[in-house]
C-alpha cells in the first residue's frame, strides 16, 4: 500500500483510495504509483492502494514497468492483489479502469456501489468542482452523487481506460498518458 506523508491536520482521517483493473499488473498499479506521488507532492490526506480480479503475488507487466520508469515511477516491487469484499469494505473511493470493472465490483460488494467510479467518471466529477474536500465523508458523498448513472452508461466503453495487455509498447504509453491526464484532473494536480 502506498501512503502519503502525514496530513497537516492529523485529526482528519486519511481518505482510502483503491484503484482496480483486471489483473492488477498494468493500469491500477500505475495509477496507484502516480496517485501516491501526486498525493505526496500536494500534501493530500489520502492512502493509495490497488487490486485486481486475478491472482495475488504477480509482478507488474514488464512493458508497464518500463513505461512507468520513464515517467519516474517504480513498479519493480509491485505484486498483484486480488480484490474481495473485505478489501472493499473500508475504502472511501474505489476507482475502476472500466465500466465492466464497476459492475464486477458491485457484484462482489453491492453495499459499495455508491463508492465505485471509473477513473473517467471521477475526473469528470472533479473537473466540475473548483475545490474538493479530502475527508472520507466528503469523498464518499461526492462519489455517491457521481454514481447516479444508468448501467448502460458503464457498459458502452466510453468510460474505459483501454487495457494495453498484449499490445506494443506504445499502447502501454497511451494508457499511462491517459491515466496520468485523468488522475491529475481528479486530484486537481495539473502538470507542473
Amino acid at each position: 500500500m502506498h501512503t502519503p506523508s502525514a496530513p497537516a491536520d492529523s485529526a482528519t482521517p486519511a481518505v482510502r483510495l483503491l484503484f482496480v483493473c483486471t489483473a492488477n499488473r498494468v493500469r491500477s498499479p500505475f495509477a496507484a504509483a502516480l496517485a501516491a506521488r501526486l498525493v505526496d507532492e500536494h500534501g493530500l490526506p489520502i492512502e493509495v492502494s490497488s487490486a485486481g480480479f486475478m491472482d495475488d503475488g504477480l509482478p507488474a507487466i514488464d512493458r508497464m514497468v518500463d513505461v512507468a520508469r520513464r515517467m519516474d515511477l517504480d513498479l519493480s516491487g509491485h505484486r498483484s492483489r486480488q480484490v474481495d469484499r473485505q478489501l472493499l469494505d473500508p475504502v472511501d473511493l474505489i476507482v475502476a479502469m472500466t465500466g465492466q470493472h464497476v459492475v464486477d465490483l458491485v457484484s462482489i460488494d453491492p453495499s459499495a456501489s455508491q463508492r465505485i467510479l471509473t477513473l473517467r467518471e471521477w475526473a469528470t466529477a472533479a473537473s466540475a468542482s473548483a475545490e474538493h474536500e479530502w475527508d472520507p465523508v466528503s469523498v464518499r458523498s461526492a462519489a455517491a452523487h457521481a454514481t447516479a448513472r444508468p448501467l448502460a452508461a458503464l457498459l458502452g466503453g466510453q468510460l474505459d481506460v483501454a487495457d494495453p495487455i498484449g499490445g506494443p509498447r506504445r499502447a502501454y504509453q497511451r494508457a499511462a498518458n491517459q491515466i496520468s491526464e485523468l488522475l491529475r484532473t481528479a486530484l486537481h494536480a495539473p502538470e507542473p
